[in-house]
């Protein structure tokens, strides 16, 4: 790859990553109605998913929105770890702990946004099910690269 289309590599990587992170907070955000109505939405289509393959009575929206916290921010996992690999793309995880550093300060950010939100509230629990998120999508990622 010549250094001009490593360079929009880069940019390109962290762009997505900013792009993932503003996503989070930016749900984070949301008034509680609006929030409610989101996950209202997605939890009737999965629910319609589900049933079609005679399953999905164990679904409920509380387990659909914490899957939302954790995919959202397996993605930023991978993409923080993408950004590492951007700048050593022999070792990667040596910067695992920034990635990790990053991931944990996003989700702590994450559920703050919510403590200023009207019937919103930040909640422990939810900061580790982000960083779970992180954790395994930076695995992931590596475990994908290394085959």
């Amino acid at each position: 790859m010549n250094h001009r289309a490593s360079a929009r590599f880069r940019v390109i990587i962290l762009v997505l990553t900013a792009a993932a992170i503003v996503f989070a907070f930016v749900h984070s955000a949301m008034s509680a109605d609006l929030s409610s109505k989101e996950s209202e939405g997605v939890f009737a289509f999965l629910c319609g998913i589900l049933r079609f393959f005679g399953a999905g009575e164990e679904l409920t929206e509380h387990i659909v929105r914490k899957l939302a916290h954790f995919s959202e921010f397996a993605a930023v996992g991978g993409l923080l770890l993408s950004c590492a690999y951007c700048f050593d793309r022999m070792r990667p995880q040596r910067y695992a702990v920034q990635v990790l550093f990053a991931g944990l300060s996003a989700a702590l950010i994450d559920e703050t946004i919510q403590l200023f939100i009207e019937g919103r509230a930040g909640m422990i629990a939810d900061v580790w099910i982000d960083f779970a998120g992180v954790v395994t999508g930076a695995l992931l990622l590596l475990a994908f690269c290394a085959v």
